[in-house]
């Protein structure tokens, strides 16, 4: 019974599917991090370390901000 539901359901091309679509964000992912420049992967590690005011202005202007 159950595997008539299964086969009658399409599970397994949704199984697929959802395979296919994790390995293809996975691939994108690997491929941006392979192709990144040493450069801008240290100013992103750097970036949760740095001062409010100097890692975004936008939000220090913001009302409300301890300033």
């Amino acid at each position: 019974m159950l595997q008539e539901l299964a086969r009658e359901s399409g599970a397994q091309a949704w199984a697929i599917a959802s395979m296919l679509f994790f390995l293809g964000v996975w691939l994108v992912l690997a491929v941006r991090v392979v192709r990144a420049r040493p450069d801008a992967l240290a100013a992103r590690a750097r970036l949760p370390l740095a001062d409010d005011e100097a890692a975004s202005p936008a939000l220090a202007a913001e009302p409300g901000r301890g300033a």
